[in-house]
């Protein structure tokens, strides 16, 4: 027997009292989760699990060496697996100690390798750039604007790992990333995700360094993706399962104007009688 939904209605605002009324009292915050954008999501994106094993179980990414690594190289070497992934064009964001940058040098034998970091560390670079084999080239400063990279792409494979929640910046990044990356390449993202179930970001002003930082929700995530031109994504549910990170292999669907920030997909806010 299906209960009305005058009925239904009923039970849902004596429930949402009673959260309330706990709350209050326990000194917590609620609020009601909006799906509405969902809708969208199921019509413009596609998103695949991939279940394969990846050999990266830590419970954190800061090692006793006081190494902050984003995915153990193993487990890059199971997210590789089967794919055509050799002598092909490849930018990584901030390589910083070169770990990945060193398997990528020696596994996918890039047939030319581009850079984006801060000048800052370039102490690091130095300790492993002599070792790479392939040729290579740096773009140094704030990746937003890093229009020299087009001067070295487009490239068929980016690696973006454990940048995107550091910066405030995100659609910026990825439309970035989306320009200087030919139509159906590739990228790795890896990020810290904020837990809660719909599509909302944690906006942070960080104490002490003052640094403005934004973490995205997973829903939020494939939005940002998706308004970038990013919209084919497969996330890899075995990456570090107990951890708010998530690994995801974004496929570049949509090319982005030099004048725009937004794909196609999104319609605009204004720009006469189809978007009234």
């Amino acid at each position: 027997m299906r209960i009305p939904a005058s009925v239904r209605a009923l039970g849902w605002r004596t429930g949402r009292r009673a959260v309330d009324w706990s709350a209050e009292r326990l000194k917590l915050a609620s609020y009601v989760p909006m799906y509405d954008y969902r809708e969208q999501l199921d019509a413009k994106t596609t998103l695949t699990r991939d279940e394969r094993p990846i050999r990266d179980k830590r419970g954190s990414t800061v090692s006793v060496e006081d190494v902050d690594l984003t995915l153990t190289p193993k487990g890059l070497a199971d997210v590789a697996a089967g794919r055509e992934w050799t002598g092909l064009r490849v930018l990584e964001v901030g390589p910083k100690y070169g770990i990945h940058t060193r398997w990528i040098d020696e596994h996918l034998r890039p047939s030319f390798l581009a850079f984006s970091d801060f000048e800052e560390d370039r102490h690091l670079h130095e300790r492993w750039e002599a070792d790479l084999r392939a040729p290579h080239a740096w773009v140094f400063g704030d990746l937003r604007r890093a229009d020299a990279l087009r001067q070295h792409g487009p490239f068929d494979l980016v690696f973006f790992l454990g940048v995107l929640y550091h910066s405030a910046f995100h659609l910026e990044l990825l439309g970035m990333l989306n320009r200087v990356t030919r139509l159906g390449g590739e990228m790795v993202l890896e990020t810290t995700t904020d837990p809660r179930p719909d599509s909302a970001l944690r906006v942070r002003w960080q104490p002490g360094t003052g640094k403005a930082k934004m973490v995205p929700t997973f829903d939020a995530l494939r939005i940002e993706l998706a308004w970038t031109g990013w919209r084919d994504v497969t996330v890899f549910t075995d990456y570090r399962p107990e951890s708010d990170e998530v690994l995801l292999l974004c496929r570049k669907t949509d090319e982005l104007g030099d004048d725009s920030d937004v794909a196609d997909v999104v319609r605009p806010q204004r720009g006469g009688a189809a978007a009234a």
